[in-house]
């Protein structure tokens, strides 16, 4: 087996690691599976557990960061 190598980049540190708007998208998309599986079935209880999560993620970036296409814009203070 061949292992290659592949070079990484490091987001910029002043830039959010997640964009809330994909976030929330994530959130809604995984809610709405999670909807169509019976309540007590273990992947609705995963998909959950991961909507929670994203909303979580979504909650916690800052509200006047944002993302407008390829750009992240920071709102200055």
């Amino acid at each position: 087996m061949r292992t290659r190598k592949y070079p990484v980049t490091a987001p910029a540190s002043d830039a959010p690691a997640i964009d809330p708007i994909e976030a929330r998208w994530a959130a809604e998309a995984v809610g709405s599976l999670s909807r169509q599986l019976a309540a007590d079935s273990i992947v609705a209880m995963v998909l959950e557990q991961a909507q929670r999560e994203l909303n979580s993620l979504a909650a916690s970036t800052a509200p006047n960061d944002g993302v407008f296409g390829p750009v992240r814009v920071r709102v200055a203070a």
